[in-house]
């Protein structure tokens, strides 16, 4: 046989073998995929960058952990935890640029998680407690611009959120957060809205007086066997008690997002992209920065 007929006959069998796998993955039963397995071990990473924007060049980057353990039938045990990094290089600065890396808040919560018409929905209630990991740092462990420079760290790691999770980039304060989910599976469709309230009290002098926080979303995706292309919808109001969902002190943002999942593991990249009016301080801020979240998980 001559070699392009071999050829030939090669990528034949290797298209059908592509064609097999997929055909495959698209029809593989859809299993509940919007709750999160009862236990599980994720590690996500937020990567932003603002290039000379209103004068100062950003670069952030904050790796987050989660996990979760199931304590009962419809109890779990979840923990949150990042690591803030940000680079800031105001134009004409004679210092030059200047960074910080530092530890967000650990929120360590309690769920209470209901499924009902054959897990096809689910209902998720919890608490949890910010413990202060998140401090100012003495004056001798910083240079003389390391204190700008820390809080912009976490400014910028809440705006490219959206001003979301607060109480984990809040500086010298724990927090009391109140979480609530709500999933629907349908064939081939899932919806999933979240809402949170929080209560970040400071616990030193350096800190704000306590405020609440309130954020809400809706998420919708296609279950298309392994793949699940979808986009969610998140309103962030980071001080109820001075501007209650007005639009004046909130930030409205739109993450499309695909979500891959093989087995017992799962990954999910999206692009976070600001709704919100530009604000006129140069510092970092939710509505000239965009997001890019990258995660691996696997569930146990």
């Amino acid at each position: 046989m001559s070699t392009p007929q071999l050829h030939l006959d090669s990528c034949r069998r290797t298209g059908t073998w592509l064609i097999a796998i997929v055909l495959l993955l698209m029809g593989r039963s859809v299993e509940a995929q919007v709750r999160e397995p009862d236990n599980f071990l994720a590690t996500s990473v937020t990567l932003s960058s603002a290039p000379r924007l209103r004068q100062v060049s950003t670069r952030h980057a904050s790796p987050m952990l989660a996990a979760g353990f199931r304590l009962s039938e419809h109890s779990q045990l979840r923990l949150d935890w990042g690591l803030p990094y940000t680079s800031v290089d105001p134009a004409g600065a004679l210092e030059g640029p200047s960074s910080h890396l530092g530890s967000s808040n650990l929120l360590v919560g309690l769920h209470n998680v209901r499924a009902f018409v054959d897990d096809t929905v689910f209902v998720r209630m919890g608490v949890g407690v910010a413990v202060p990991l998140a401090r100012h740092q003495d004056a001798d462990e910083l240079d003389a611009r390391g204190p700008e420079t820390q809080d912009a760290n976490y400014t910028t790691a809440a705006a490219v959120r959206g001003l979301a999770d607060p109480w984990l980039w809040t500086l010298d304060t724990t927090s009391v957060v109140l979480p609530m989910a709500v999933g629907l599976d349908l064939p081939g469709f899932q919806l999933r809205a979240d809402v949170t309230l929080g209560m970040l009290i400071p616990v030193s002098r350096t800190a704000r007086d306590t405020h609440f926080v309130a954020q809400a979303s809706l998420e919708a995706a296609l279950g298309l066997g392994m793949l699940e292309p979808g986009a969610r919808v998140q309103v962030v109001t980071p001080h109820l008690t001075e501007a209650a969902w007005d639009g004046e002190d909130s930030r409205v943002s739109l993450e499309p997002f695909v979500r891959v999942r093989l087995g017992p593991a799962f990954a999910r990249a999206g692009v976070r992209i600001d709704l919100g009016d530009p604000r006129a301080a140069p510092m970092p801020s939710a509505s000239r920065m965009w997001a890019l979240g990258l995660g691996l998980g696997v569930g146990f």
